[in-house]
């Protein structure tokens, strides 16, 4: 009786459920490994925000749903987020968890309401006129990486994806790819990853691009990734579009 009342206590302290509930629920190795992951690795976001509570408030399929979700976290308990929608509806059909998880991370709090504001004008340590030449600054010829993620609406997120998915977004993609490819101002070609296609690459040409910082590595060696699902099935449907100038 000891011993099983110590494990209550423990269980109880990284917010699993016990008690009378815990007899009308079904026991979940998962659960269980997210509970020990809430001690052991508390700045793991996905366990420490994770309420057992609020899990048995869920249907069957949204309980699957939601442990899908948090597979990188449970099988990396090194994680510092561990959470990984697999559509987009999930942020708004599991926003009671998802809410939490992203507020920490961002270190959000109070009402959230985002508002663009393009006005430079607030803006300290701007030069004379607000003009952002990097001549005059004294930079000279700078290389700049910008990154912006967008989704399809046709398709899930990558994490929830099939291979015939992800080939299929790549060839939506070759579409716009090819009028950048017509178009003077840009030229260049794509490359992909994907064997047997148009625009497929050898292994010399990938590594050259990734020598070059042009083309990712190998996304299936992440642990992280892997578990979310959005490494898999490397490599079909990845590659990268690279103009004329590489610019």
């Amino acid at each position: 009786k000891g011993i099983k009342l110590l494990m209550e206590k423990e269980l109880a302290a990284a917010g699993a459920i016990t008690g009378p509930l815990a007899s009308k629920t079904v026991p979940s190795p998962f659960l269980a490994k997210i509970a020990e992951i809430k001690v052991s690795h508390p700045e793991n976001r996905m366990a420490k925000h994770f309420d057992n509570a609020y899990y048995h408030t869920l249907s069957p399929e949204k309980q699957k749903l939601l442990l899908l979700c948090c597979k990188s976290g449970y099988e990396n308990a090194d994680s510092g987020m561990g959470l990984y929608a697999m559509s987009p509806t999930d942020y708004d059909e599991l926003k009671p968890y998802f809410d939490k998880v992203i507020r920490d991370y961002h270190g959000i709090t109070g009402e959230l309401k985002h508002i663009n504001n393009w006005d430079i004008s607030t803006v300290k340590d701007l030069p004379a006129g607000g003009k952002l030449d990097l001549a005059a600054l004294g930079l000279g010829e700078t290389s700049m990486r910008v990154r912006v993620g967008r989704n399809l609406k046709d398709f899930p997120l990558p994490g929830n994806m099939t291979q015939a998915d992800r080939v299929n977004l790549e060839a939506r993609m070759v579409l716009a790819f090819k009028k950048l490819m017509e178009d003077p101002a840009f030229g260049g070609t794509y490359n992909s990853l994907t064997p047997g296609v148009e625009f497929s690459i050898d292994d010399a040409k990938y590594n050259e691009l990734v020598k070059e910082h042009i083309m990712f590595k190998d996304m299936s060696v992440d642990p992280y990734l892997l578990s979310a699902g959005i490494s898999m099935h490397w490599p079909h449907g990845r590659g990268c579009y690279v103009s004329a100038d590489k610019g």
